[in-house]
């Protein structure tokens, strides 16, 4: 594939979300329907708050652009999708502020309506405050407006990026070898926990919440023309709950990917078919269903890497290593493992690397082939070789 033809599109326009109410909605259709987006928006204005306040500890960073890029997706967050979206919030549901939340999200004392848009109110507040000290950082006074060219990575995706690239980081990656990229989650010390500021209302949810950021990332490593670089990349972003923003970024996330997407989905079905292709030896017909599963899928993976199939996405050179949301390494799933060769630095028992395998579901997937983050990875590692005079699948 010629350069011309591979693009990463790391901007797009930013859109307002759009929700509607019913003008006579019962207690319990607002009870059902609302308490799960009001959490959601929430835990996301207390994630980017967090994550904003890490930033500011951190710095000074040498990537400017990437200064840049994630200032910029979080105030197009901040003003764009969730300003607009508790003011609709506000208004919608505001004569319903004394209607009870659901307890199918939330412990103790259950709040009202009313508490959580108050509590989403307070969040917002808390996230503007921290926005304010990282535009007196940065020096630099920020407009997006609906329109407005903005980042199509996510703000804690730019973040890792800036971490994981700090010369402290790379120097111990340099020192260190692929054993500290394979745990580079406890070097870069991000927060994790989420707490609501200020809760004084209580509210307290009874299982994980999506709060706006990715589940996964995936991080390789890069020396050129003599400079280390971490490439970082992420799955969408998680707005379970609030579809009016889960939609827009992931349509955002998609045109970040689209050139790569056709790849990607014709090396998704070049597994399928390798899978389907497999026959094991007599010796094995017998075997239990899950280790012959585990055996199958064994011999998919190496027929797609060697020698390496005509749709394989290559990456058999690099290193790189996959990340859950804590930033705790995981392995790469099937799809990825047979769909890209990158060497994975964390190690794992058998019995995991066998589950990994067997357990993988055609279904989870459906058509949403580029969904891994190693795909938001996979696609720069090209852009990277094809630049530098490579093939793309080195």
């Amino acid at each position: 594939m010629a350069s011309t033809q591979l693009l990463l599109n790391e901007r797009c326009l930013a859109r307002l979300p759009v929700l509607s109410f019913n003008a006579h909605m019962t207690i319990d259709v607002v009870r059902k329907e609302f308490t799960l987006p009001l959490l959601v928006h929430i835990l996301a204005s207390e994630r980017l708050r967090q994550d904003l306040d890490y930033f500011v500890k951190q710095g000074p960073y040498k990537q400017k652009e990437v200064v840049s890029q994630f200032a910029v997706s979080v105030y197009h967050h901040i003003t764009i999708l969730l300003q607009p979206t508790f003011c609709m919030f506000s208004q919608g549901l505001r004569d319903y502020r004394e209607v009870r939340a659901s307890d199918q999200y939330l412990d103790g004392k259950m709040p009202t309506i009313g508490n959580l848009l108050d509590q989403a109110d307070d969040s917002l507040v808390g996230l503007e405050e921290s926005w304010e000290r990282v535009q007196e950082m940065l020096a630099h006074n920020f407009s997006i407006s609906p329109g407005s060219v903005v980042p199509t990575a996510s703000p804690r995706e730019l973040l890792v990026r800036l971490l994981v690239n700090q010369p402290s980081i790379l120097e111990k990656i340099a020192t260190g070898g692929n054993a500290v990229l394979g745990d580079i989650g406890k070097h870069i010390g991000m927060p994790f926990t989420l707490r609501i500021q200020n809760n004084f209302r209580k509210i307290m949810p009874k299982k994980r919440i999506a709060d706006g950021s990715p589940k996964m990332f995936f991080v390789c490593y890069h020396i050129a023309n003599g400079n280390r670089e971490l490439f970082v990349g992420a799955s969408q972003e998680n707005w379970t709950g609030l579809p009016a923003i889960g939609r827009i970024r992931r349509e955002d996330r998609d045109w970040r990917l689209n050139s790569y997407i056709p790849l990607t989905t014709r090396a998704f079905n070049a597994l399928r078919q390798a899978e389907e292709n497999v026959v094991l030896p007599a010796s094995m017909r017998n075997l239990p269903k899950k280790r012959k599963g585990y055996q199958v899928r064994t011999r998919a993976v190496a027929a797609m890497r060697d020698p390496p199939h005509p749709d394989f996405l290559g990456r058999i050179t690099e290193v790189g290593q996959a990340f859950d949301r804590t930033m705790q390494p995981q392995q790469c799933c099937y799809a990825c493992k047979g769909m890209m060769g990158y060497k994975v630095p964390a190690e794992f028992s058998q019995e995991a690397i066998e589950t990994n395998l067997r357990d993988f579901c055609w279904k989870s997937m459906g058509d949403y082939t580029h969904a891994c983050a190693e795909t938001g990875v996979s696609i720069q590692c090209s852009v990277h070789w094809i630049k530098n005079g490579i093939d793309m699948k080195f």
